[in-house]
């Protein structure tokens, strides 16, 4: 069967996302343009026939840290290395462009695949998954997110996980502003919680704050907004606490993940402070 490889291009996006839905992933056609705003070049399509059959997205922050995800073959073409393929050409980018550490969030037998290709783990990500049980009251402590300065949410933000992402903020947060949350602070912001719409549910991350209380009061002002709503959210192992919050809330636990790299293990940020990640290809 010939192939073409070639970049993923915006005229793809509906083909892409109809690869993530046969997969039962949660990404939208918005998340799917959201990585080619990221990193056009190191997008990568394979086709045959003219039809996309797979796919694999790359993104690089401030030339330290790089991320594969959406490796995805169509079910009718697997078997054929062309995984394998996808993985190693999203490799050969991220390499090219002198990225010392190369990260990923692996399923049990993704994890098979690449701890032979050298990646180490780094730790466990649990995906929970719920539905957003009514409250009373009114948010204290917290205010929408909507005019709050990109800067100062990416300072809060690059603490937390250890390198600056401003454009994926300001890209996740414009998509569904309602859903978002700031704990301010005299010198910028204490903690944040960014949700977006996904295909089946809500997608909550990132989710960063100081100290758990004002975790979960931003948690229940997303939960006032998104009322009865069906939402996916995945906890690093790092953080205790923010396992107790979500469960407590009634939240169950889906699957896991473990998150590997390879090379450099990468700015080590402060764990503590992430109780929920935006999504295993964007970090």
């Amino acid at each position: 069967m010939p192939v073409a490889w070639r970049a993923l291009l915006p005229s793809d996006v509906p083909a892409a996302e109809a690869l993530s839905r046969l997969a039962g992933w949660n990404q939208t056609e918005a998340d799917w343009q959201g990585y080619l705003e990221f990193e056009p070049g190191g997008c990568l399509a394979v086709e045959t026939d003219g039809r996309l059959i797979g796919t694999a997205t790359t993104i690089r922050y401030g030339g330290q840290v790089g991320w594969i995800g959406m490796v995805l073959v169509h079910p009718d073409h697997r078997r054929l290395s062309l995984g394998t393929q996808l993985l190693g050409r999203s490799l050969e980018y991220l390499a090219s462009r002198g990225t010392p550490s190369i990260k990923l969030d692996a399923t049990p037998m993704g994890r098979k695949v690449y701890l032979p290709l050298g990646f180490r783990d780094e730790g466990e990500v649990t995906r929970y998954q719920g539905v957003v049980p009514a409250l009373p009251g009114e948010n204290a402590g917290t205010a929408p997110m909507a005019g709050f300065p990109s800067a100062a949410l990416a300072d809060l933000d690059a603490e937390a996980f250890g390198v600056r992402r401003e454009q994926v903020l300001a890209s996740l947060r414009g998509r569904r502003p309602e859903l978002c949350f700031v704990a301010r602070a005299a010198s910028g912001a204490a903690g944040l919680l960014i949700a977006r719409e996904g295909r089946e549910a809500i997608q909550l991350g990132p989710w960063v704050a100081r100290d758990p209380a004002l975790a979960e009061s931003l948690l229940l002002a997303f939960f006032r907004a998104a009322e009865g709503r069906k939402v996916f959210l995945d906890v690093p192992a790092s953080n205790p606490a923010g396992h107790e919050i979500i469960r407590r809330h009634g939240f169950a636990v889906q699957r896991g993940f473990t998150r590997m790299y390879l090379g450099d293990p990468g700015p080590p940020g402060r764990p503590e402070m992430v109780y929920g990640t935006s999504g295993a290809e964007k970090g």
